[in-house]
């Protein structure tokens, strides 16, 4: 059995990652992972901002972002029954380059998919590229779809 590692976003791209996926790779034995590694607005610097005495402030955006995750999940999991994978859902935490990368050697992943967004030149300089990473630094073939 070969074991895939698709990663998930909530995006169209990695939808349509997926859907290459199932279209130019998958065979009824092999096994998916999808992953989603959970963004939390309260990472970003402006969020950090917020003072102790805002925590009902804090508590409503992380509420609201759980709930963004939970319909991502739902998405992920309604994605493997519609096209019959066979497969489970993961939630991963931190930096998404590292994360999928660290599940992907746990569960001996055959390949990674992913979609890319394609940043421009400048922000992916600056913010840098989960996809351009992975691929740079994976130890197993990664399929990049834009």
């Amino acid at each position: 059995m070969k074991k895939f590692l698709i990663a998930l976003d909530g995006s169209k791209e990695s939808e349509f990652a997926f859907r290459q996926y199932v279209e130019k790779i998958h065979k009824d034995d092999n096994h998916v992972t999808a992953v989603y590694c959970a963004h939390y607005s309260l990472t970003d610097p402006e969020a950090l901002l917020i003072s102790k005495e805002d925590a009902k402030a804090i508590e409503k955006i992380l509420e609201e972002d759980e709930k963004k995750i939970l319909t991502i999940f739902d998405n992920m999991k309604s994605l493997l029954s519609e096209y019959k994978v066979s497969g489970e859902v993961v939630r991963l935490e931190g930096r998404p380059e590292t994360a999928i990368l660290a599940k992907a050697e746990e569960i001996q992943a055959t390949m990674i998919v992913m979609g890319s967004r394609g940043l421009g030149t400048i922000r992916r300089t600056i913010l840098g590229s989960v996809s351009e990473y992975i691929l740079h630094h994976s130890h197993i073939p990664v399929m990049i779809c834009k």
